[in-house]
């Protein structure tokens, strides 16, 4: 098994009170974007992955970079335009850092990731990934900087092949090492026969 991060790159827009809206694309974990409001939200489909079939995907997660006043959710929906169910709740800290990851896997608007949808979630399934800010305390100011999706799979035989085949490489390096320091200890001992042969003469 490996995993491979990536971050949703590009604003699809969203509600207009969020301010400074691409800062949560940018990939940049010190600058956010922010709103007040219950229910606004932010839209993103495509991230920092190009696509590359690196394997079957076994599992994939989001996570969210942001803080709030510590009561407050951003929930995370992968619908079409706007926020949708099932949703993903994190609730934020009151400073900023990563929320925990969401188990996505099998979110039935998905049906089944491929690394398409991963690239490009509206090309390859129609949707956005919507980060909705959610009031459960004070109501404060929200803000967020980033949002991750992490993905894990099962490298494909190509991956493999190219392992078996370095590992290959090393071993017959190290043969081919160990013959030659055998023959060079078997070439002094041989020398020193010779010397203690001819000490006895």
């Amino acid at each position: 098994m490996a995993d491979i991060t990536y971050y949703y790159d590009t604003s699809f827009g969203g509600s207009a009170p969020w301010t400074d809206r691409a800062n949560a694309f940018d990939g940049n974990l010190a600058t956010f974007a922010s709103t007040s409001g219950s229910g606004d939200y932010l839209r993103s489909g495509t991230t920092t992955c190009d696509g590359t079939d690196l394997g079957t995907i076994t599992k994939v997660e989001v996570r969210v970079y942001g803080y709030g006043d510590g009561d407050d959710r951003i929930d995370v929906s992968f619908s079409a335009l706007s926020p949708g169910t099932p949703e993903y709740q994190f609730t934020m800290p009151a400073s900023e850092a990563w929320s925990a990851y969401a188990d996505v896997t099998a979110d039935a608007n998905i049906s089944g990731w491929t690394w398409a949808k991963v690239e490009d979630l509206s090309a390859g399934a129609g949707l956005d990934i919507c980060a909705e800010k959610n009031n459960v305390g004070k109501g404060d100011t929200m803000y967020c900087s980033k949002v991750e999706i992490r993905v894990t799979y099962t490298p494909s035989n190509g991956g493999w092949s190219n392992i078996a085949k370095v590992s290959g490489v090393a071993s017959a390096a190290m043969g081919k090492m160990n013959g030659m320091a055998v023959a060079a200890i078997a070439k002094v001992q041989g020398v020193a026969s010779w010397a203690r042969n001819l000490a006895t003469r």
